[in-house]
């Protein structure tokens, strides 16, 4: 059977739009907690997921030190 979410995709909860494949993440344990921008509304929010072994993890946040540069 194929992974029928590959790229841990979620739907806007604002206005359904996606599917959203995820803009970070962070994985501990067995958990990913992905953070998510909405292409159509910009509403961000984040989704919890479990893991997949061989699904594709987003790419780490990246988290700037206080007045670096964006």
């Amino acid at each position: 059977m194929s992974d029928h979410n590959p790229h841990y995709a979620d739907c806007c909860p604002r206005c359904l739009a996606g599917p959203t494949r995820p803009a970070s993440g962070i994985a501990t344990g067995g958990s990913l907690t992905a953070a998510y921008r909405c292409p159509a509304c910009r509403h961000v929010w984040s989704c919890s997921w479990a893991l997949v072994p061989g699904r594709q993890l987003p790419p780490a946040p990246q988290i700037r030190a206080e007045g670096e540069a964006a």
